[in-house]
């Protein structure tokens, strides 16, 4: 698996539904590792170092990565090395969601597909929805993704003014660079364990943060989200998921893909912010993730669906000679 946590979590799509038509698969993962208790009926692994990788991996009939940047100790010590991200079918703009879908549909020749990646909420954790907590996340990945700090905090103080309970989450290495949030009377939250960080975050009622694998791990566990998208491919290829969720750009103001990446973080309004929260709220009203503001009472959650565990095991080679790809 990818280092990146949305992209293990959405390629667990393809891993579910390979599993479920009868492969054997043993997934290589830190991030899934850490919430291998939430994955129940999966071979997980911890992530592997390059120089066992050659000797761990050389069993099995196929090493399927996401992207090149993944694959450790190159392709010739093993015949069948593949990565999706080469294949025409990953390279769609559409949701990711959609393209792991067309990936087994027409590349691994699979049917009756599930959007489900096998993630089940574990039955001892027993949380329950603050329904007017709003979990704000203002970093990411990279600094070109992250929306203006002073724009968060004027997010949360509006928030907050309708009646919502906004707190901020970050990374421990990130959370002494926004202590100052306290000292506007935010709650600032960071979790060393991912799954101590997931059982925290299925207690929101909403997500709003910048395009990252937080925001798919926070759809993920059932919260409608709020992303913020550099440009308009990305939002639509990289919007969460799972729970009702909207990905919003700023204004299309700026020609070229370099300055539109420049300059969205000061084109994007709080207040157009501020309107995807709310539409988002009136697009879950009537569902069991309804949400509002001054409303802090608590309501149970509904566990996922787990992976159903296969019939028979069959190798790769008996279903699959290399992927395929559509010739329309």
């Amino acid at each position: 698996m990818s280092p990146r946590i949305g992209d293990t979590l959405i390629s667990m799509v393809v891993a579910n539904n390979l599993v479920r038509h009868g492969i054997e698969v043993t997934i290589f993962s830190a991030h899934l590792y850490a919430l291998r208790d939430w994955f129940p009926g999966f071979r997980i692994e911890p992530a592997l170092c390059a120089a066992r990788a050659g000797s761990m991996l050389e069993r099995y009939d196929v090493v399927l990565h996401a992207y090149e940047s993944d694959v450790m100790g190159g392709y010739d010590w093993h015949p069948r090395v593949w990565v999706m991200d080469q294949w025409p079918t990953y390279r769609q703009v559409k949701p990711m969601i959609d393209i792991q879908l067309d990936l087994c549909r027409y590349c691994f020749g699979l049917g009756s597909l599930t959007r489900d990646n096998g993630l089940v909420v574990p039955a001892d954790i027993g949380a329950a929805v603050v329904r007017n907590r709003v979990v704000i996340h203002p970093t990411a990945s990279e600094i070109q993704k992250q929306w203006l700090p002073r724009r968060f905090l004027r997010l949360a103080r509006r928030l907050r003014d309708e009646g919502y309970d906004p707190c901020f989450v970050v990374a421990p290495y990130e959370h002494a660079d926004w202590t100052w949030v306290e000292a506007h009377g935010f709650r600032l939250v960071s979790h060393a364990s991912l799954a101590d960080l997931a059982r925290w975050l299925i207690t929101a009622s909403v997500f709003v943060g910048n395009d990252s694998g937080l925001a798919h791990l926070a759809s993920n566990v059932g919260v409608p989200a709020v992303s913020l998208a550099m440009r308009p491919r990305i939002a639509l290829r990289w919007a969460p998921g799972w729970a009702p969720s909207l990905a919003i750009t700023a204004p299309p103001l700026m020609p070229g893909r370099w300055l539109r990446e420049f300059s969205w973080k000061y084109l994007l309004p709080v207040s157009k912010v501020a309107a995807a929260v709310e539409k988002l709220r009136r697009r879950v009203a009537n569902t069991s993730r309804a949400f509002g503001p001054g409303t802090a009472d608590g309501a149970g959650i509904p566990l996922l669906g787990a992976a159903r565990p296969a019939s028979r095991i069959l190798s790769v080679s008996e279903r699959m000679s290399g992927p395929r790809q559509p010739t329309h």
